[in-house]
C-alpha cells in the first residue's frame, strides 16, 4: 500500500515537473505570451490500453472547466495495436502551462495511469515542449 502511494506521488511529481520545468524562462523574449504545445509519449503495459484511454478521457472531460487556457488535449495512437500513445497538448500561454501543472485533475490523472505505464515513469513517459514561432494567417 505504501509503495503504491509512493509510486503515485512520484508519478504526479514527474508529470507536474515536466509541465512546470518546460515553461518558458522569464528572460525568453515573448515566450511567456506565446502559445505552447507539448508532445508527450506514454508507453503503456500490454493489455492496458482501454484503461489508459478511459483515464485520459476522464482528464479531457475535466479540462473544459478546470483549465480555460488549454486549447486542446488530444490523444493519438500511432498505429493499431501500439502500446505507445501520443498526447498533443496546446496552451494559450505560459500561465496556462503553469495552471495545468497545478490542476488537481492533472495529479489525479497521474495517479490513474501510474500502474498502466510500462516501466518507470522516466522511461515510460517522454515530453517535448514547443513554443509557437509562426502560424498560417
Amino acid at each position: 500500500m505504501r509503495i503504491g502511494l509512493l509510486i503515485s506521488a512520484t508519478a504526479a511529481l514527474c508529470l507536474v515537473t515536466i509541465a512546470s520545468a518546460q515553461a518558458p524562462s522569464p528572460g525568453a523574449a515573448g515566450a511567456a505570451a506565446a502559445p505552447t504545445t507539448f508532445v508527450v509519449r506514454f508507453k503503456i503495459k500490454p493489455g492496458r490500453n482501454t484503461d489508459f484511454e478511459k483515464a485520459m478521457a476522464k482528464m479531457q472531460a475535466a479540462l473544459a472547466s478546470s483549465e480555460p487556457g488549454n486549447i486542446f488535449y488530444d490523444l493519438y495512437l500511432p498505429a493499431p495495436g501500439s502500446q505507445t500513445y501520443v498526447l498533443i497538448e496546446h496552451y494559450r500561454d505560459a500561465a496556462a502551462v503553469t495552471a495545468h501543472g497545478k490542476d488537481p485533475n492533472t495529479k489525479q490523472m497521474v495517479a490513474d495511469i501510474g500502474d498502466l505505464l510500462d516501466g518507470p515513469m522516466a522511461q515510460a513517459i517522454s515530453a517535448e515542449r514547443l513554443v509557437l514561432v509562426s502560424s498560417k494567417p
